[in-house]
Protein backbone atom coordinates (compact mmCIF):
# COMPACT_ATOMS: atom_id res chain seq x y z
CA UNK A 1 0.00 0.00 0.00
CA UNK A 2 2.06 2.95 -1.16
CA UNK A 3 1.80 6.67 -2.58
CA UNK A 4 2.36 7.39 -6.22
CA UNK A 5 2.77 10.95 -6.97
CA UNK A 6 2.03 11.81 -10.94
CA UNK A 7 3.19 15.06 -12.84
CA UNK A 8 0.84 17.00 -15.68
CA UNK A 9 1.94 17.55 -19.39
CA UNK A 10 0.79 20.32 -21.46
CA UNK A 11 -2.74 20.87 -21.45
CA UNK A 12 -3.22 20.95 -17.45
CA UNK A 13 -2.74 24.61 -17.84
CA UNK A 14 -4.72 27.47 -17.27
CA UNK A 15 -5.01 31.25 -16.82
CA UNK A 16 -3.58 32.57 -12.85
CA UNK A 17 -1.75 29.34 -12.79
CA UNK A 18 0.64 29.44 -9.77
CA UNK A 19 0.05 32.87 -8.57
CA UNK A 20 -1.70 31.57 -5.11
CA UNK A 21 1.29 29.31 -4.51
CA UNK A 22 3.60 32.35 -5.48
CA UNK A 23 1.88 34.18 -2.90
CA UNK A 24 1.18 31.79 0.39
CA UNK A 25 5.06 29.64 -0.56
CA UNK A 26 8.35 31.84 0.35
CA UNK A 27 10.12 28.53 -1.33
CA UNK A 28 7.66 29.16 -4.48
CA UNK A 29 8.25 32.94 -4.60
CA UNK A 30 12.48 32.10 -5.22
CA UNK A 31 11.75 29.21 -7.73
CA UNK A 32 9.02 31.27 -9.77
CA UNK A 33 11.77 34.07 -9.50
CA UNK A 34 14.68 32.11 -10.29
CA UNK A 35 12.85 31.07 -13.39
CA UNK A 36 12.20 34.20 -14.31
CA UNK A 37 16.09 34.80 -14.81
CA UNK A 38 16.84 31.72 -16.71
CA UNK A 39 14.34 31.68 -19.02
CA UNK A 40 15.36 35.51 -19.91
CA UNK A 41 11.80 36.44 -19.88
CA UNK A 42 8.82 36.93 -16.89
CA UNK A 43 7.11 34.18 -17.31
CA UNK A 44 5.16 34.11 -13.92
CA UNK A 45 3.40 37.48 -15.76
CA UNK A 46 2.13 35.03 -18.59
CA UNK A 47 1.01 32.24 -15.84
CA UNK A 48 -0.59 34.99 -13.54
CA UNK A 49 -1.90 37.69 -15.97
CA UNK A 50 -2.35 36.11 -19.50
CA UNK A 51 -4.94 34.66 -21.31
CA UNK A 52 -5.95 31.11 -22.60
CA UNK A 53 -4.29 32.24 -25.42
CA UNK A 54 -0.82 33.60 -24.06
CA UNK A 55 -0.24 29.66 -22.27
CA UNK A 56 -1.03 27.68 -25.25
CA UNK A 57 2.25 28.55 -27.00
CA UNK A 58 4.59 25.71 -26.27
CA UNK A 59 7.69 28.09 -25.60
CA UNK A 60 5.57 28.72 -22.55
CA UNK A 61 2.95 25.76 -22.14
CA UNK A 62 5.97 23.81 -21.08
CA UNK A 63 7.98 25.36 -18.73
CA UNK A 64 5.07 27.08 -17.17
CA UNK A 65 3.48 23.46 -16.44
CA UNK A 66 6.75 22.34 -14.88
CA UNK A 67 7.50 25.36 -13.14
CA UNK A 68 3.62 25.22 -11.30
CA UNK A 69 4.45 21.17 -10.73
CA UNK A 70 7.98 21.60 -9.23
CA UNK A 71 7.13 24.19 -6.74
CA UNK A 72 4.23 22.57 -5.62
CA UNK A 73 6.60 19.52 -5.05
CA UNK A 74 9.30 21.33 -3.80
CA UNK A 75 7.76 24.02 -1.25
CA UNK A 76 5.28 21.48 0.51
CA UNK A 77 6.19 21.41 3.79
CA UNK A 78 5.61 17.95 4.19
CA UNK A 79 6.36 16.11 1.21
CA UNK A 80 4.23 12.99 0.47
CA UNK A 81 6.17 10.16 1.15
CA UNK A 82 6.46 8.35 -2.62
CA UNK A 83 7.58 4.93 -3.14
CA UNK A 84 7.36 5.73 -6.96
CA UNK A 85 6.60 8.59 -9.32
CA UNK A 86 5.60 9.51 -13.06
CA UNK A 87 5.16 12.25 -15.14
CA UNK A 88 2.70 12.52 -18.74
CA UNK A 89 4.70 13.41 -21.63
CA UNK A 90 6.39 16.72 -20.25
CA UNK A 91 5.94 15.82 -16.62
CA UNK A 92 8.18 12.94 -17.01
CA UNK A 93 11.18 15.71 -16.76
CA UNK A 94 8.83 17.12 -13.57
CA UNK A 95 8.55 13.59 -12.17
CA UNK A 96 12.83 13.54 -12.75
CA UNK A 97 13.69 16.65 -10.87
CA UNK A 98 11.51 15.54 -7.85
CA UNK A 99 12.97 12.23 -7.67
CA UNK A 100 16.47 13.98 -7.59
CA UNK A 101 17.73 13.02 -11.13
CA UNK A 102 17.70 16.50 -12.44
CA UNK A 103 18.09 19.97 -10.74
CA UNK A 104 15.93 22.59 -10.52
CA UNK A 105 17.52 24.45 -13.27
CA UNK A 106 18.41 21.88 -15.42
CA UNK A 107 14.81 20.67 -15.66
CA UNK A 108 13.56 23.88 -15.88
CA UNK A 109 16.03 24.42 -19.03
CA UNK A 110 15.41 21.26 -20.42
CA UNK A 111 11.73 21.73 -20.26
CA UNK A 112 12.12 25.02 -22.28
CA UNK A 113 14.66 23.59 -24.84
CA UNK A 114 12.28 20.85 -25.49
CA UNK A 115 9.39 23.13 -26.06
CA UNK A 116 11.54 25.45 -28.53
CA UNK A 117 12.63 22.12 -30.65
CA UNK A 118 9.10 20.41 -30.65
CA UNK A 119 7.87 24.26 -32.12
CA UNK A 120 10.17 24.24 -34.76
CA UNK A 121 9.94 20.44 -35.77
CA UNK A 122 5.79 21.65 -35.45
CA UNK A 123 6.54 24.49 -38.12
CA UNK A 124 8.46 22.55 -40.56
CA UNK A 125 5.43 20.41 -41.40
CA UNK A 126 1.49 20.80 -40.87
CA UNK A 127 0.68 18.42 -38.77
CA UNK A 128 -1.82 17.37 -35.88
CA UNK A 129 -3.59 15.40 -33.38
CA UNK A 130 -6.53 13.51 -32.95
CA UNK A 131 -8.38 11.85 -29.94
CA UNK A 132 -10.08 8.69 -30.50
CA UNK A 133 -12.98 7.57 -27.87
CA UNK A 134 -14.34 4.72 -27.85
CA UNK A 135 -12.57 1.95 -29.44
CA UNK A 136 -9.89 -0.50 -28.02
CA UNK A 137 -6.37 0.17 -28.48
CA UNK A 138 -5.57 -2.52 -30.85
CA UNK A 139 -8.18 -0.99 -33.40
CA UNK A 140 -6.76 2.36 -33.31
CA UNK A 141 -3.17 0.99 -34.18
CA UNK A 142 -4.99 -0.85 -36.63
CA UNK A 143 -6.73 2.34 -38.17
CA UNK A 144 -3.08 4.18 -38.53
CA UNK A 145 -1.08 1.26 -40.19
CA UNK A 146 -3.91 0.87 -43.07
CA UNK A 147 -3.13 4.43 -43.43
CA UNK A 148 0.16 3.96 -45.72
CA UNK A 149 1.24 7.28 -47.57
CA UNK A 150 1.19 9.25 -44.94
CA UNK A 151 2.72 9.72 -41.58
CA UNK A 152 0.07 8.73 -38.54
CA UNK A 153 0.74 6.80 -35.35
CA UNK A 154 -0.83 5.93 -31.62
CA UNK A 155 0.83 8.83 -29.38
CA UNK A 156 -0.98 8.81 -26.03
CA UNK A 157 -2.69 5.42 -24.59
CA UNK A 158 -4.48 8.11 -21.64
CA UNK A 159 -6.77 5.40 -20.97
CA UNK A 160 -9.10 2.85 -21.72
CA UNK A 161 -11.13 4.10 -24.50
CA UNK A 162 -9.29 6.90 -24.97
CA UNK A 163 -5.86 7.16 -27.86
CA UNK A 164 -4.65 10.15 -28.91
CA UNK A 165 -3.13 9.92 -32.92
CA UNK A 166 -0.57 11.84 -33.92
CA UNK A 167 0.82 12.62 -37.88
CA UNK A 168 0.31 14.57 -40.83
CA UNK A 169 -3.06 16.70 -40.97
CA UNK A 170 -4.04 14.42 -44.27
CA UNK A 171 -2.55 11.61 -42.20
CA UNK A 172 -4.65 12.07 -38.68
CA UNK A 173 -7.66 13.22 -41.49
CA UNK A 174 -7.70 10.09 -43.27
CA UNK A 175 -7.31 7.62 -40.32
CA UNK A 176 -9.98 9.30 -38.41
CA UNK A 177 -12.12 8.24 -41.49
CA UNK A 178 -11.40 4.82 -41.21
CA UNK A 179 -11.88 4.57 -37.55
CA UNK A 180 -15.78 5.79 -37.69
CA UNK A 181 -16.13 3.27 -39.77
CA UNK A 182 -14.44 1.17 -37.51
CA UNK A 183 -17.04 2.38 -34.72
CA UNK A 184 -15.61 5.34 -32.59
CA UNK A 185 -17.74 7.05 -30.87
CA UNK A 186 -16.13 10.28 -31.53
CA UNK A 187 -12.58 11.42 -33.41
CA UNK A 188 -11.71 15.27 -32.00
CA UNK A 189 -8.90 16.80 -33.59
CA UNK A 190 -7.10 18.60 -30.95
CA UNK A 191 -6.01 22.27 -30.96
CA UNK A 192 -2.34 21.56 -30.68
CA UNK A 193 0.56 23.04 -33.17
CA UNK A 194 2.06 19.84 -34.16
CA UNK A 195 2.54 15.94 -34.76
CA UNK A 196 3.59 15.29 -30.64
CA UNK A 197 5.00 11.76 -30.10
CA UNK A 198 6.01 10.98 -33.99
CA UNK A 199 8.29 10.06 -36.28
CA UNK A 200 7.90 14.12 -37.12
CA UNK A 201 9.56 14.78 -33.59
CA UNK A 202 12.64 13.44 -35.38
CA UNK A 203 14.45 17.22 -35.84
CA UNK A 204 13.39 17.87 -32.05
CA UNK A 205 15.03 14.45 -30.58
CA UNK A 206 17.79 15.38 -31.80
CA UNK A 207 18.39 18.99 -30.12
CA UNK A 208 16.71 17.41 -27.10
CA UNK A 209 19.25 15.05 -26.82
CA UNK A 210 22.05 17.42 -27.43
CA UNK A 211 20.25 19.56 -24.36
CA UNK A 212 20.38 16.53 -22.65
CA UNK A 213 24.00 15.77 -22.98
CA UNK A 214 24.72 18.92 -21.46
CA UNK A 215 23.31 18.39 -18.25
CA UNK A 216 23.71 15.81 -15.16
CA UNK A 217 21.53 13.39 -14.15
CA UNK A 218 21.95 11.34 -10.70
CA UNK A 219 19.78 8.04 -9.56
CA UNK A 220 16.63 8.59 -8.68
CA UNK A 221 15.60 8.54 -5.24
CA UNK A 222 12.52 6.69 -6.37
CA UNK A 223 12.11 4.26 -9.12
CA UNK A 224 10.63 6.96 -11.98
CA UNK A 225 8.01 5.24 -14.49
CA UNK A 226 8.79 6.21 -17.94
CA UNK A 227 6.33 7.03 -20.88
CA UNK A 228 8.14 5.10 -23.92
CA UNK A 229 8.02 1.77 -21.88
CA UNK A 230 5.60 2.23 -18.67
CA UNK A 231 8.45 0.37 -16.39
CA UNK A 232 10.15 1.64 -13.67
CA UNK A 233 14.39 3.69 -14.03
CA UNK A 234 16.82 4.64 -11.52
CA UNK A 235 19.76 4.90 -13.29
CA UNK A 236 20.98 7.51 -14.97
CA UNK A 237 21.87 6.12 -18.42
CA UNK A 238 18.89 4.44 -18.50
CA UNK A 239 16.64 7.40 -18.20
CA UNK A 240 18.35 9.67 -20.55
CA UNK A 241 17.38 7.08 -23.55
CA UNK A 242 13.95 6.86 -22.31
CA UNK A 243 13.96 10.68 -22.44
CA UNK A 244 15.70 10.87 -25.76
CA UNK A 245 13.03 8.47 -26.88
CA UNK A 246 9.92 10.09 -25.32
CA UNK A 247 9.97 12.63 -28.14
CA UNK A 248 9.19 10.62 -30.96
CA UNK A 249 7.36 7.65 -29.12
CA UNK A 250 4.18 6.96 -27.63
CA UNK A 251 3.11 7.77 -24.05
CA UNK A 252 2.25 4.61 -22.38
CA UNK A 253 0.13 6.18 -19.59
CA UNK A 254 -2.66 3.41 -19.17
CA UNK A 255 0.25 0.65 -19.17
CA UNK A 256 2.34 3.35 -16.56
CA UNK A 257 -0.56 3.28 -13.96
CA UNK A 258 -1.27 -0.36 -14.26
CA UNK A 259 2.47 -0.92 -13.60
CA UNK A 260 2.39 0.93 -10.86
CA UNK A 261 -0.75 -0.18 -9.29
CA UNK A 262 0.59 -3.63 -9.78
CA UNK A 263 3.83 -2.28 -7.70
CA UNK A 264 1.68 -1.65 -4.72
CA UNK A 265 0.58 2.28 -5.26
CA UNK A 266 -3.21 3.04 -4.09
CA UNK A 267 -2.96 6.32 -4.35
CA UNK A 268 -2.04 8.60 -7.12
CA UNK A 269 -1.34 12.46 -6.24
CA UNK A 270 -1.34 14.67 -8.90
CA UNK A 271 1.06 17.35 -9.24
CA UNK A 272 0.73 20.66 -10.92
CA UNK A 273 -1.97 22.46 -12.67
CA UNK A 274 -5.44 20.82 -13.38
CA UNK A 275 -6.41 17.56 -12.30
CA UNK A 276 -6.72 15.83 -16.09
CA UNK A 277 -4.37 12.68 -14.19
CA UNK A 278 -6.87 12.34 -11.58
CA UNK A 279 -9.60 11.43 -14.01
CA UNK A 280 -7.59 9.37 -16.05
CA UNK A 281 -6.07 7.18 -13.27
CA UNK A 282 -9.51 6.59 -12.31
CA UNK A 283 -10.45 5.50 -15.73
CA UNK A 284 -7.44 3.04 -15.78
CA UNK A 285 -7.49 1.46 -11.87
CA UNK A 286 -11.29 2.36 -10.83
CA UNK A 287 -10.27 1.07 -7.39
CA UNK A 288 -7.21 3.72 -6.86
CA UNK A 289 -7.58 6.69 -4.50
CA UNK A 290 -6.79 9.61 -6.51
CA UNK A 291 -6.04 13.60 -5.25
CA UNK A 292 -3.99 16.35 -5.41
CA UNK A 293 -1.02 17.36 -3.92
CA UNK A 294 -2.49 20.60 -2.04
CA UNK A 295 -0.59 23.68 -1.36
CA UNK A 296 -0.16 25.20 1.42
CA UNK A 297 0.31 28.33 3.16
Amino acid sequence: MSTAIVFPGQGSQFPGMGRSLYEKSSTARALFERANSLLGFRITDIMFEGQAEDLKATRVTQPAVFLHSVALYLSAARKPEASMMAGHSLGEISALTAAGVLDFDDGLLLAATRAQAMQKACDAVPSTMAAVLGLDDGKVEEACAAVQDEVVVAANYNCPGQLVISGSVRGVEKACEILKTMGAKRTLVLPVGGAFHSPLMEPARVELAQAIEKCSFRPARVPVYQNVTGLPESTPEAIKARLIEQLTAPVRWTQTIRNMWQAGARTFLECGPGNVLQGLVRKIVPEAVADAVPEEG
